[in-house]
């Protein structure tokens, strides 16, 4: 592993300390700076640090190649020019932070402008790859220019959801935009959420706010009692040792208390207070009546008979409890005065409707489940191989459509009732076969942006997670995912033949969950080998059949980032002094809108326009009061002197260049007579306009409202998130 601090102190004194750095951004590979003196580095220390690839200074930036673990450097750099401090979203000096950040926020910020503006929002939570927005309207959302967005995989609705896939980076799109509707947690929802009419919606919706927030640590958990099974039955650790003894607590007492935590979760999603539903859950595994079952006591409630059961390792009687117990808390929240509720509210919710679980919710709920366990079961015995083959080939559109929530509770409910569940094993292998898919996809591809989104994709996909597969990869070519499908179907299959099933846990996917299909009690069978079989089945086919048949990316297919290798990251300095406008302030639509480009507005206090970079100019106004430039890098620039001053049709406006001159940085473009403008009637606002915004991935302003620039500072910034040669050569 790198050492990274030790490499970005070793670039600090090569360069000339962090006191030399203007500015500071990366890019996919490299860390670019632009230095106060580049008299003061070091090129002959530069090359001695081991983590260098290579370093060039280009465009006014020293680029430092650091390979596919630069943001690891910078934000080692970025704790050192900061002192150590969070610097997420914090600036010292001129230092500017992770591009990356700004690009989460302006991403957020795009997003929600999508779906209908923050009024439309009603709540929004996130699982590992999604953002799930409740809105009030859906038809406000605008699907196409949403998954457009770069930074987005695709949507879906679903569950009574809009849901936007971002990938592996969710948590943080889903932190800007929190803040952004001014939300703190999930459970801000508010009682007044508009239900929805669709039942299969609701339903939907609620099992994923139960299971959501635990179930990462459900799988985890499942993981590490696969883990433990494993290393029982090849004999490195005793059942009987304390060192197993602990681990398996560690991993079994989420199983065991299961009631606690799906009670506090629904209660949560009820919006009730989340501890009494604890407490509800917690009675359900209360030791001493836990003890009663096992003993076979027969025990009353006030002459009332109780029919005891086991209610450890359960859900739905704990679900179905709290949901009752709901109803009770919001009346008694109702009618008792405020002095009252704080303690009355769930001393008599508590009271009641823990007995009402004994006397009658959990018997009737536990029959439920096992009714439920049994015809699934029944199901799967009289035709395991055709469920296997037809669901595990449509398993991924039904993860696409987010209907995947409902199998969630038949999977642990087999688990609770039975010890085992086979539908998971069956379904398991689809993971392998779109990661088959995709690594195929992957190696055939000549677009090295591509490669680089499939790598990271696969590598997800082995880990048990298929969005960035799905949506970056395979389901952007029909054929592949389909193909992936296809593969999965065989895999399905074999895993039925086997007989393979999931026990004591819940496997999410990917490697690190092979254990939990080992049985504890025959260890590694024939219904292993085929589980782990059926995983090979699906990802071998699905490679072939995509390799030969499936779709190869060229450079030139690449509609999502930018591939031609002339145009580059470009430093834009300011052609005017004054004062600083946002675009969207701009008292033209033309502008304000971001019709002809990106960029931003100067209300000038002086009366001369300088080149902001070297280049041509590629065009003159007749009128004088617009000049077109192209830089080196491939910026084309609009330089728009006024509002309406095409009417004064060259008046006041001295032009100093011609069409087809070249221009280095600072050279005199133009003057013109503000005063004269203003008494004329027209508003002298200057607009620099980047019109070829969309051959490049961002352009970031480097300056905000009201800043006043200077005549050559820094005022823009062009960026390109791509591979350029020289960095393909250096790999």
């Amino acid at each position: 592993m790198n050492d990274y601090a030790k490499a970005i102190n070793e670039l600090l004194i090569a360069i000339g300390g962090k006191d030399n750095i203007d500015e500071a951004f990366h890019c996919v590979a490299r860390i670019r700076f632009y230095l106060k003196d580049e008299q003061k580095v070091d090129y002959t220390k530069l090359g001695k640090i081991n983590e260098v690839y290579e370093f060039k200074f280009c465009d006014g930036q020293l680029q430092v190649l650091l390979g596919s673990d630069v943001e690891q450097y910078y934000s080692f750099l970025m704790k050192v020019l900061n002192d150590n401090k969070t610097c997420i979203n914090t600036r010292k000096g001129e230092i500017q932070m992770s591009k990356s950040t700004e690009k989460d926020r302006k991403l957020a910020e795009q997003i929600i402008k999508l779906v209908g503006d923050k009024d439309n929002v009603v709540s929004l939570i996130h699982c590992v790859t999604r953002l799930r927005f409740k809105l009030k309207d859906e038809q406000k959302a605008n699907d196409d220019a949403i998954k457009n967005l770069n930074g987005v995989m695709g949507i879906a609705h679903a569950g009574g959801q809009y849901q936007i896939i971002i990938g592996n980076n969710v948590s943080d799109i889903y932190k800007e935009a929190m803040q952004l509707l001014n939300l703190s947690t999930p459970s801000q929802d508010g009682e007044n959420e508009p239900k929805d009419k669709n039942l299969i919606n609701r339903f939907i919706k609620l099992l994923t706010k139960i299971f959501t927030p635990f179930l990462g640590a459900l799988a985890a958990a499942g993981v590490l009692k696969g883990f433990l099974v494993l290393l029982t039955v090849v004999n490195v650790l005793s059942a009987k040792s304390g060192t197993y003894m602990i681990l398996n607590a560690a991993g079994d007492a989420l199983f065991y208390f299961l009631p606690i935590m799906v009670g506090f979760s629904t209660a949560r999603a009820f919006k009730i207070n989340e501890y009494v539903g604890a407490i509800i859950g917690a009675a359900l595994c209360y030791p001493t009546l836990v003890q009663a079952y096992q003993a076979k006591q027969s025990i009353n409630f006030l002459g009332i008979p109780v029919v005891l059961m086991s209610y450890t390792q359960t859900l739905i009687p704990a679900i179905v409890a709290v949901w009752l117990a709901s109803i009770l808390y919001k009346l008694l929240n109702k009618k008792l005065p405020a002095s009252l509720k704080l303690i009355f509210t769930p001393l008599i919710t508590v009271a009641v409707a823990v007995p009402l679980t004994y006397i009658v919710v959990g018997p009737a709920t536990s029959w439920l489940s096992q009714g439920l366990a049994n015809i699934v079961l029944w199901v799967y015995a009289r035709a395991n191989i055709l469920a296997g083959f037809v669901l595990a080939g449509i398993w991924q559109a039904v993860v696409l459509l987010g209907l995947h929530w409902a199998f969630i509770p038949i999977f642990l409910n087999n688990i609770a009732t039975k010890g085992f569940d086979p539908i998971n094993a069956m379904l398991y292998c689809t993971v392998f076969g779109q990661t088959g898919a995709a690594l195929a996809m992957v190696l055939k591809a000549k677009d090295l942006k591509f490669k680089e989104v499939g790598w990271s994709a696969v590598i997800s996909g082995f880990l048990g997670i298929t969005e960035p597969i799905i949506y970056g990869v395979t389901l952007p070519h029909k054929k592949s995912f389909i193909f992936g499908s296809i593969g999965s179907t065989f895999g399905g299959a074999v895993a039925a033949f086997s007989s393979a099933k999931m026990f004591g846990g819940f496997a999410s996917g990917g490697i690190f969950g092979i254990p939990m299909f080992i049985d504890p009690k025959a260890g590694i069978n024939f219904s292993f080998i085929g589980f782990c079989l059926s995983l090979a089945v699906a990802f071998v086919i699905a490679f072939i059949i995509t390799f030969l048949w499936g779709d190869k990316v060229d450079a030139k297919n690449n509609k999502n980032h930018v591939s031609d290798i002339s145009v580059k990251d470009q430093a834009i300095a300011s052609p005017l002094q004054g004062t600083v406008i946002e675009l969207k302030n701009v008292n033209d639509p033309v502008f304000s809108k971001g019709t002809i480009g990106k960029g931003i507005a100067i209300k000038p206090t002086n009366n001369e326009v300088r080149a902001p970079f070297n280049g041509n100019v590629i065009s003159v106004f007749p009128t004088k009061h617009a000049i077109g430039l192209k830089s080196e890098n491939g910026v084309e620039l609009l330089i728009h002197l006024g509002l309406d001053t095409v009417n004064l049709k060259g008046k006041y406006f001295k032009l100093r260049v011609k069409e087809g001159q070249r221009v280095r940085k600072g050279d005199l473009l133009e003057t013109f007579n503000i005063r004269e403008i203003q008494e004329a009637g027209y508003d002298t606002v200057a607009s620099v306009i980047v019109t070829n915004e969309k051959d490049f991935d961002d352009i970031v302003s480097e300056k905000k409202e009201k800043d006043f620039v200077k005549l050559g500072e820094p005022l823009l910034l062009a960026t390109v998130d791509q591979l350029m040669p020289e960095l393909t050569n250096a790999n």
